[in-house]
């Protein structure tokens, strides 16, 4: 199951994407209308993350108006993104307004409307703008570890595609691979736990001693990189721009084709051999040893 976060806006700092929008307040005496060009909003529209978009409209009244504004997601009738003070009160107004698209994506409602010198509410017309996704949010992926008979456990991932893989099955696919799972015994015998590598993630670049009853001498062998890190938040990461802002800082330096000690919420972000960022958090680790019932649960976000 493939999921799309929606959570997003247009770029205003200070306005939360969490509430319920307030409807307009009295009889609705305005009329917007709204002229058409590049990029110029003249409906509910759908745009990329960071657009610019226009708001060219005028607006006419039934009685006089003093002021005309852009509420994002009313919550009242006085928080605006923006609003033009008009030298004397009119009947009716034109303007052109130029918002920028949010990086994340979306669907959000803005109104246009006019109130009178009081402040009181004249009429309005909504507008949808939905920010379109450009990342992927693949979620409740298991990999499990490498079974040595049946060769049937999904111990491989896809990050790009969010599909997992078994020995039986990744031969195929193998250049859609940018990771796999496995338990790492290393440091199993000492009395101490820190120097046990237990649940390691690794590119099929890597070396992968432990599992020699795997062999993937013909399959493509993707050299994703990786690294272990605590920050930013994995829910933090809403969208292709955070992602690879958050990969740049943190794949900056101590990479790796492999990272161990993996747990619960251990978060890995990653560059894949195509050069696209993403992150993968663990859900849920289940299990202590190698054995073919051990898994991790993970989410995993991607740029498109």
């Amino acid at each position: 199951m493939k999921k799309i976060v929606a959570v997003a806006a247009l770029c205003i700092a200070g306005l939360s994407a969490c509430h319920k929008d307030a409807e307009p307040v009295g009889t609705n005496d305005a009329t917007v209308m709204l002229s058409s060009g590049e990029k110029f909003v003249t409906g509910d529209v759908s745009v990329n993350p960071g657009d610019s978009i226009f708001f060219n409209f005028t607006i006419t009244a039934k009685r006089p108006m003093k002021f005309v504004g852009i509420q994002k997601n009313p919550v009242n009738q006085t928080g605006f993104v923006t609003r033009d003070t008009l030298k004397t009160s009119e009947l009716s107004y034109s303007t052109t307004k130029r918002l920028k698209a949010d990086t994340a994506n979306g669907t959000y409602r803005y109104r246009i409307v006019a109130h009178d010198t009081s402040g009181v509410y004249i009429g309005s017309q909504d507008l949808v703008v939905t920010v379109k996704a450009d990342f992927d949010f693949f979620t409740y992926r298991f990999l499990r570890v490498p079974d040595t008979t049946a060769k049937t456990n999904t111990c491989y991932m896809s990050a790009t595609t969010g599909e997992v893989f078994s020995y039986t099955t990744g031969g195929a696919k193998s250049a859609l691979i940018d990771f796999g799972i496995m338990y790492d015994t290393t440091g199993a015998a000492s009395t101490v736990a820190t120097d046990d590598l237990r649940f390691c993630l690794y590119a099929l670049s890597a070396p992968q001693g432990q599992i020699p009853f795997y062999d993937i001498s013909t399959w493509t062998k993707n050299a994703t990189v990786m690294k272990k890190a605590t920050s930013p938040g994995f829910n933090t990461l809403m969208s292709a721009g955070s992602l690879r802002a958050a990969a740049r800082t943190n794949l900056a330096s101590g990479t790796s084709n492999k990272v161990t000690q993996l747990a619960a919420n251990s978060l890995v972000f990653f560059r894949t051999a195509s050069g696209k960022a993403g992150c993968l958090i663990i859900n849920y680790a289940n299990g202590t040893t190698p054995a073919m019932s051990s898994y991790v649960n993970v989410d995993v976000k991607i740029e498109r």
